[in-house]
């Protein structure tokens, strides 16, 4: 014999779509006069005769205004991945030779922070893999400026790809030199607005959402996403 249990879930789908929708609504809403924020400061940025006390002050709400900006377009993701709208278009790619391009768009940012890049790159020849360019880069991207920002002064990071060991699967990886992750909190890394408790100590900016994002790409790739860390001496 066996036994059906059955769950009216109706109540519960209608408030997580209200929800959603919200987010949406409100996400759409501050973009726009957040965007003409932005544009305005660096309008106002482009004055040569402003003073450098004040040029500073302009440079620091620049700042802030591209953290917002940020935020609220990973919310809007969010929304989209959470509501199955975010959409992929996937081709044919060598992952070795993109990754080398992502980590051409990430090298700038490393030598402003004092920090070594590096490409392992394999010897041997990969098999293509199926990708949405777009969608895997901003998961790409992320990962590569989460290592760049908590690295340690003078640290490095090591990218690498491979065949894994088990299954049809390339593995690529992302180890740092960085403060590392606190071994009771490496189980909520992926979780939406999580941030490490180590992270809040500096000042570092973030809506905790960007791990989460990442992962679901990854997800919608066939793909896995994991962690290893330990504090102090970085992550992969």
């Amino acid at each position: 014999g066996f036994m059906k249990i059955i769950r009216d879930r109706t109540q519960e789908v209608a408030l997580a779509r209200s929800k959603n929708e919200f987010v949406s609504m409100v996400s759409h809403q501050l973009r726009t006069p957040l965007t003409e924020i932005h544009w305005a400061l660096q309008a106002l940025g482009a004055d040569l005769g402003l003073s450098p006390e004040n040029k500073k002050i302009l440079e620091e709400t620049i700042r802030s205004a591209e953290t917002l900006l940020d935020a609220v377009e990973s919310l809007l993701n969010v929304s989209r991945i959470e509501e199955g709208r975010f959409g992929y278009a996937f081709e044919s790619a060598d992952l070795a030779s993109y990754l080398g391009e992502i980590l051409g768009t990430a090298l700038p940012q490393a030598e402003r922070a004092n920090t070594k890049l590096y490409f392992d790159r394999p010897k041997e020849s990969l098999p293509p893999v199926l990708i949405d360019r777009q969608k895997l880069s901003m998961a790409l991207s992320n990962l590569l400026d989460n290592s760049i920002r908590y690295n340690i002064e003078n640290g490095q990071i090591t990218v690498r790809v491979r065949k894994a060991d088990t299954g049809p699967f390339l593995e690529a990886s992302i180890k740092d030199t960085g403060i590392g992750i606190p071994v009771e909190e490496i189980g909520k890394l992926f979780d939406r607005f999580f941030r490490a408790s180590n992270v809040k100590k500096f000042d570092i900016r973030g809506s905790g959402l960007g791990l989460y994002i990442a992962k679901r790409i990854v997800e919608a790739h066939g793909g896995q996403m994991w962690a290893e860390s330990e504090e102090k001496r970085g992550s992969v």
